[in-house]
């Protein structure tokens, strides 16, 4: 009986890390974000960042659902398979200029570039998430947020 215990231990573990469908990581760019990343089979991804704007105090978050537009998995085989993502979401966050404190809504866009390493669980990529906000024009550089993110995947 423990025999069988462990092995149905085992077999849950093998098939969880091969799986790594969820990701978590840091993206820096126009401040500091967590990342959480939700992959589905289809090479899509679901992305969700919350994180300081500016390192001024003011906060916001994005959720982007970001469609695999290429994978070049021959490129450098060895090294992992480089891709090509794009999608569009929504953001809010809470500007903060010192005298007063704006709530904010908008649509945010994401394109990404980046690689999964093949020997590793790290993804690296470089992406421009260009934000249009509605109700205040609190964050004028909205369409100049680029960053680089690097998440692990398990």
């Amino acid at each position: 009986m423990k025999k069988l215990i462990l092995a149905v231990v085992f077999c849950m573990l093998a098939v969880t890390s091969f799986s790594q469908n969820n990701a978590i990581g840091i993206r820096a760019g126009s401040g500091a974000e967590l990342q959480y990343e939700r992959f589905f089979n289809s090479g899509n991804v679901l992305k969700v960042n919350g994180g300081l704007f500016d390192f001024d105090g003011s906060f916001f978050g994005t959720c982007i659902y970001n469609w695999e537009v290429c994978n070049w998995g021959n490129w450098t085989p060895n090294a992992g398979d480089w891709f090509l993502q794009a999608g569009v979401g929504g953001a809010l966050g809470i500007f903060d200029n010192g005298t007063s404190s704006d709530f904010n809504v908008g649509v945010a866009g994401d394109v990404a570039f980046g690689i999964h390493f093949s020997g590793a669980p790290i993804t690296l990529a470089i992406d421009y998430r260009p934000t249009l906000f509605i109700l205040n024009d609190s964050w004028g550089d909205g369409f100049g947020s680029f960053g680089l993110s690097c998440v692990f995947r398990f």
